[in-house]
């Protein structure tokens, strides 16, 4: 591989221990800390350059970011973990082949075929070889198809809106043999389309057990299929069987695949507490190459989800190493491969941990993307009553802002701590205006700046980094309270409160 000389002196200005916080003693010994963006601007600017060709999991340009972020580790004066920065994730590879990929409908009308992938898309629970076929019964949500009376067993479950995370296994109790998602937006399901890709990743050990699986194999209907499926029933009809058979067939190519998680430490300073961490986590993969959108680009640079999240906690990890923010406890910090393909490094490390997880304090994951503006309401997902949840919230307020609590969900490498019962939160900014600037003003910068999952999440000289480092500020100073210990209690469920599942 040639390397641009540029790219290798941005890589020592990005690698090299930057000065980055201010500290003081304010808030109860936690501090009051500014991180400088300068040092963020360096770590994005290197992880969302089309010369990694989006970071993909397994991919070159993944392992040029592994070692990138091991050796920023090694400039911050962080330690490996068993004397390596590196935990190899053994992965499986399937490549969808369009040859021999097919959906077929047969009813009354006859027999009508949908290609791969313009009409639908393999999405889970699928592995070679691949397949299924039935009489297809529809419910708008799987509750309704569940409670309609209509029977399952050997059937295709269609549903029309969002599925719950165990909508598969309830299905597949009743005898479903495969699943169905219509997606009638074509927006949707472009989105559906550059986020899935044209293969899948499966852990090699299939013993691991999997936070973001199914358990019925299933696919992802574009807007042709779907109304082909409907055939003029409202999508928000209620159970009833469709006239039509459906059969799925997916062709796959194999091959193992290997990537890596990254892992750097942080000692601790007193000798009773160094053997427990906090730990913090981000992914760094992102989507690789894939559908070009209008301008051409194919590269899906991933700027905001989630090279913005490794470069906060690297930004962290320099906060900590200052003098007078040395923590007591050891922290860990934690950059996974393959959370796009479905949390597959995180579901690997706490199966093969590299910090036994009963001596972990806590865990905080960033993965929400770049704000635009600096927020000063948040969500903690997983923090539903916690005892972390409400250490965070108190946290918050201190700064003068507001933080509410949902459960977990599968939607990030916080969950598979939060599944074995580690505390954990995933930091989410929240909808409402960022500081200073007004409801419209902070609207316009979210339209600019949102390109999720697109070629268009890509790095940019003028964007405003500030709410960055608000965002990895909050992060710092909730580590820090565990740490420090100033304010944990125990969590009281409040009446109001959803049941957490976890």
């Amino acid at each position: 591989m040639t390397t641009k000389l540029p790219f290798l002196l941005l890589a020592c200005v990005a690698c090299a221990p930057q000065r980055v916080v201010r500290q003081t003693a304010l808030l109860e010994g936690v501090g009051s800390v500014r991180i400088d963006t300068t040092a963020i601007r360096g770590y994005t600017r290197f992880l969302a350059d089309d010369d990694l060709a989006g970071r993909a999991t397994g991919s070159p340009g993944g392992d040029i970011a592994a070692v990138y972020i091991a050796a920023a580790c090694t400039g911050l004066g962080l330690a490996p973990v068993g004397g390596t920065y590196f935990q190899n994730v053994a992965l499986e590879e399937a490549s969808i082949s369009t040859d021999g990929t097919e959906f077929t409908v047969t009813g009354s009308a006859g027999v009508r075929a949908f290609a791969y992938p313009r009409s639908f898309l393999p999405n889970a629970g699928l592995a070679p070889p691949a397949g299924f076929a039935g009489p297809a019964m529809y419910g708008a949500t799987s509750d309704d198809l569940l409670a309609g009376g209509l029977v399952l067993s050997g059937a295709v479950a269609v549903v029309g809106g969002a599925l719950a995370r165990d909508d598969d296994d309830s299905l597949k109790a009743r005898g479903a043999v495969g699943l169905v998602q219509l997606v009638l937006d074509k927006g949707q399901y472009l989105l559906y389309m550059r986020s899935r890709g044209d293969s899948r990743l499966r852990l090699a050990d299939s013993s691991i057990a999997r936070s973001f699986s199914s358990s019925l194999p299933s696919i992802v209907a574009g807007p042709d299929l779907s109304r082909r499926l409907l055939n003029g029933l409202p999508i928000s009809s209620k159970a009833t069987a469709l006239p039509d058979s459906v059969a799925v067939r997916v062709a796959f190519d194999g091959r193992p695949l290997n990537a890596r998680n990254v892992a750097c430490l942080l000692p601790g300073t007193d000798p009773r507490l160094k053997d427990t961490a906090v730990v913090y986590t981000a992914h760094y993969d992102h989507l690789g190459v894939g559908i070009p959108d209008d301008r051409g680009d194919s590269i899906y640079n991933g700027f905001s989800d989630n090279a913005a999240g490794v470069a906060m906690l690297l930004s962290i990890a320099q906060a900590f190493s200052v003098r007078g923010n040395r923590p007591l406890h050891s922290v860990l910090f934690l950059f996974f491969t393959g959370e796009e393909q479905g949390l597959l490094g995180s579901d690997y490390h706490v199966a093969r941990p590299l910090w036994p997880l009963a001596r972990i304090k806590g865990v905080i994951n960033l993965d929400a993307g770049a704000p635009p503006g600096r927020p000063w309401n948040w969500r903690l997902a997983g923090g539903d009553r916690t005892a972390l949840g409400t250490l965070a919230r108190d946290v918050a307020a201190e700064h003068g802002w507001s933080a509410t609590t949902s459960p977990a969900t599968p939607n990030s490498d916080y969950f598979p701590f939060a599944r074995l019962g580690v505390p954990a939160v995933f930091i989410v900014p929240g909808n409402g205006p960022y500081q200073g600037l007004t409801a419209d003003s902070s609207l316009a910068l979210r339209r600019r700046w949102d390109h999720y999952h697109d070629p268009a999440d890509e790095w940019a000289a003028d964007f405003p980094f500030a709410g960055l480092g608000r965002y990895a500020e909050y992060a710092f100073y909730i580590g820090r309270a565990m740490d420090l210990g100033k304010r944990e209690r125990s969590a009281e469920p409040r009446p109001d409160a959803p049941q957490s599942p976890h």
